[in-house]
């Protein structure tokens, strides 16, 4: 039964992550249109009315969009719900999934540490390279931040060595997307056991 409900909720959730989606576009064109709107000046009626007429679209789309996900309601909420009470019962089993998902809840928690300190350590690198603050401040931060996720900043970068910096804030960036990769496989892998 649970795994029916699972596939019933799965589908929930993604119909909730669509409409979602759709909402945030219809939402960002729909400001765009208003913005159009109100700069259109007075003695373009008829480029008023067109405007008015597309900001008005935007709002029925809107609306109807808005109506499907409260029919939707709480559907990633219930999903996740129902995939912890199975990860919980395959944990507690002899079940060789379990131990696997008990490896990737390890794993998830490392990365929900390390990928914010990472994505910290690199806003305090561009904060250093957009001059934001005293520089002796900035670097002693960003030099902290980056040796906190094991990466070290330049002693030159203090001399305006701004070159080291935009290295290591590359590093960083490259990295943080590799973690934010290793997450979403994880995920991915974690739901497969579970829907398994």
């Amino acid at each position: 039964m649970i795994d029916e409900d699972l596939r019933t909720a799965r589908r929930r959730a993604h119909r909730w992550e669509e409409l979602e989606g759709r909402r945030t576009v219809v939402s960002a064109l729909m400001r765009e249109a208003q913005r159009e709107l109100d700069a259109a000046g007075v003695w373009d009626q008829e480029g008023v009315a067109m405007r008015a007429a597309r900001v008005g679209a935007y709002r029925m789309v809107l609306a109807t969009v808005r109506r499907e996900l409260a029919e939707v309601g709480p559907a990633r909420e219930l999903y996740e719900e129902l995939l912890l009470r199975e990860e919980r019962r395959l944990t507690g089993s002899a079940d060789p999934r379990g131990a696997e998902l008990l490896g990737i809840g390890r794993l998830l928690a490392e990365l929900d540490v390390e990928l914010p300190a990472g994505e910290r350590a690199r806003a305090a690198g561009l904060a250093l390279l957009d001059g934001a603050g005293g520089r002796e401040e900035t670097l002693a931060e960003f030099a902290r931040r980056a040796e906190a996720v094991g990466m070290s900043v330049p002693a030159q970068a203090g001399s305006g060595g701004d070159v080291e910096v935009e290295q290591v804030v590359k590093q960083l960036g490259e990295r943080c997307r590799e973690l934010k990769r290793l997450r979403d496989r994880l995920h991915a892998r974690r739901e497969a056991l579970l829907l398994g």
